[in-house]
């Protein structure tokens, strides 16, 4: 075949596939083998009240066809780094058993692929997994290129509460995104006073100028199994943010009544609960949950010098992320034209001087590309209408790129998000 037609089937390949991922599988390679796996997923149905393509039945299957690969779980979620022959292994299964067509018991037969229509013929198969492969190992950043040693960047760290509090006197909305742990805790005498003070802190910027800020957070509540080690986590990462709330609207201060109305104003809770299906509201595209949540490491993420410095490859379990939304945001409010853009940092528990303790420490991270722009500035414009303040349709352009205000809510809740008030998420 030659080169022209070779490219003209591989673009078609990739046209057909793009009706389930939207992930770039140039500009984000890793991302788009993440996404594939979701769908696959979610394409299996239910056996016994389970999900039929689980992790263990995707491994069983692997190993089945000869080609296991190791760590799979942490791979498909993002927590380590995929290989491109990993990649080129997964790409191979999920377009090559992508429609189940065998038995409902879900039990995996001598040759599985005669269970499974595949979505592409064989040679469109290995031409995506080739160029997707390619493209992993072409991307991937190079942590060795110059830019400062990942020691020397944790020692420049900034305390996160001082972080937080200097950038949210120039936003309009304060992201706050539990990627892996919502809420981090260098003491844990001090955890309800860190929270207590920090809100005390972002409450006293807003109320000295007047600008319209908003706090949100975004979380994700897992498949709520017992059997599932990340399931309780994520459980118990919501419990822990509801638990610093009720100890600020109980604990009694002279600041408690007037702190709490002004987080019940500000605030927006956005839970991500797929158990109970989808709501009945009209499906909209281009979107994926995912970017909303940072379930997987964004791919300009893994591997840079910053992340490494606050994460490594030890405390994945801890990504936690602060994301401002800067510039006149509120303009939006009014049906003015508006302008901003999105400043990202992650925040670890890094090593002190004082007696091998830990601080919380904030680093800024470069922006992680457009999908995830679109995504929050989709939260955002949700967010400012279940609070009651936008009262016009206004433009918004984040980073260059024009956020479509309609649909916000019913795009988010199609996914499965809830977007909580304060008080709802207490009693959640």
């Amino acid at each position: 075949m030659s080169s022209s037609l070779a490219h003209k089937s591989l673009m078609d390949s990739f046209g057909i596939i793009a009706g389930f991922v939207s992930s770039s599988p140039a500009d984000e390679p890793t991302q788009f083998v993440l996404d594939l796996a979701r769908r696959w997923k979610e394409r299996g149905g239910i056996v016994a009240g389970k999900p039929r393509h689980s992790d263990r039945y995707l491994d069983d299957l692997l190993r089945g066809l000869g080609t296991p690969i190791k760590s799979l779980t942490p791979k498909l979620v993002g927590r380590t780094h995929l290989r491109p022959a990993d990649a080129g292994v997964l790409v191979r299964l999920f377009l090559s058993h992508w429609d189940y067509v065998g038995p409902r018991s879900g039990e995996i037969a001598a040759r599985s692929a005669d269970l499974y229509r595949p979505m592409l013929s064989d040679p469109e198969i290995e031409g995506v997994c080739d160029y997707i492969a390619d493209r992993i190992s072409t991307v991937r950043p190079d942590s060795t290129n110059g830019v400062e040693p990942a020691t020397e960047l944790s020692a420049s760290a900034q305390d996160t509460n001082d972080l937080i509090a200097a950038e949210f006197q120039n936003s309009a909305a304060l992201f706050t995104v539990g990627a892996g742990q919502t809420v981090l805790v260098a003491r844990p005498e001090m955890a309800l006073i860190g929270f207590r003070n920090l809100m005390n802190r972002l409450r006293l910027i807003d109320e000295a100028d007047g600008q319209k800020r908003i706090l949100i957070w975004i979380m994700d509540l897992g498949r709520q199994d017992f059997d599932d080690p990340e399931s309780r986590l994520r459980f118990m990462n919501v419990e822990a943010l509801i638990s610093r709330f009720k100890a600020l609207k109980r604990f009694k201060e002279s600041v408690t009544e007037v702190r709490w109305n002004w987080l019940q104003s500000k605030t927006i809770i956005v839970l991500h609960d797929t158990h109970g299906g989808r709501p009945n509201v009209p499906w909209l595209p281009t979107f994926d949950p995912n970017h909303v949540l940072f379930s997987a490491i964004p791919p300009r993420w893994a591997g840079s010098p910053e992340f490494l410095a606050l994460y490594g490859s030890e405390r994945l379990l801890e990504t936690n992320y602060t994301i401002f939304l800067k510039g006149a945001a509120e303009g939006a409010l009014d049906g003015e034209s508006s302008n901003c853009e999105l400043r990202y940092f992650g925040n670890a528990l890094l090593k002190s001087d004082e007696k091998g303790g830990r601080q919380l420490k904030g680093l800024q991270l470069n922006p992680p590309g457009r999908s995830y722009t679109e995504a929050l500035g989709t939260v955002f414009v949700a967010a400012m209408h279940i609070l009651g303040l936008r009262s016009a349709p206004g433009e918004l352009s984040i980073d260059g790129m024009r956020i479509n205000p309609g649909h916000a809510v019913e795009k988010l809740r199609h996914h499965g998000f809830l977007l909580l008030r304060l008080d709802e998420f207490m009693r959640f």
